[in-house]
């Protein structure tokens, strides 16, 4: 195989996740702030979301908010005693209960710094969907 081709196998492609701290109130028994992983999306992810109904309802706020909830691997938003507990149906309606606007704005930050590579949400969004 050509040495070239092979920085593009799947096995050879970064895809690290990221682990971020967002806010002082979600601490463990310590009083040590709990980090929250983000990992990566790939176009794919962007696709599925963009072709679920009402994703070209003209809401960009929903698709990023499905991003973010897509991106997050730690704490496990899917989890009911969670959602239970913030008396969230679902993770997307659980982020918009946990999180104050500057923690939101943080993962927010966190999500772009690791999957737009520096483009807008606008900018990726259409990349994706051409």
């Amino acid at each position: 195989m050509d040495g070239k081709l092979r920085a593009f196998l799947a096995e050879g492609a970064k895809r690290e996740h990221v682990r971020v701290a967002l806010s002082d109130r979600f601490v463990d028994e310590a009083g040590q702030p709990q980090l929250w992983e983000l990992a990566p999306l790939c176009a794919e992810d962007v696709q599925r979301l963009l072709s679920e109904p009402g994703a070209e309802s003209g809401r960009p706020g929903r698709l990023l908010l499905q991003l973010l909830a897509a991106s997050v691997v730690w704490p496990d938003l899917q989890e009911a005693e969670l959602q239970d507990s913030w008396g969230a149906l679902g993770a997307e309606q659980l982020l918009l209960r946990m999180l104050s606007p500057g923690e939101f704005a943080a993962l927010q930050r966190a999500f772009v710094e690791l999957n737009l590579q520096g483009r807008s949400l606008s900018e990726q969004v259409a990349q994706a969907k051409n």
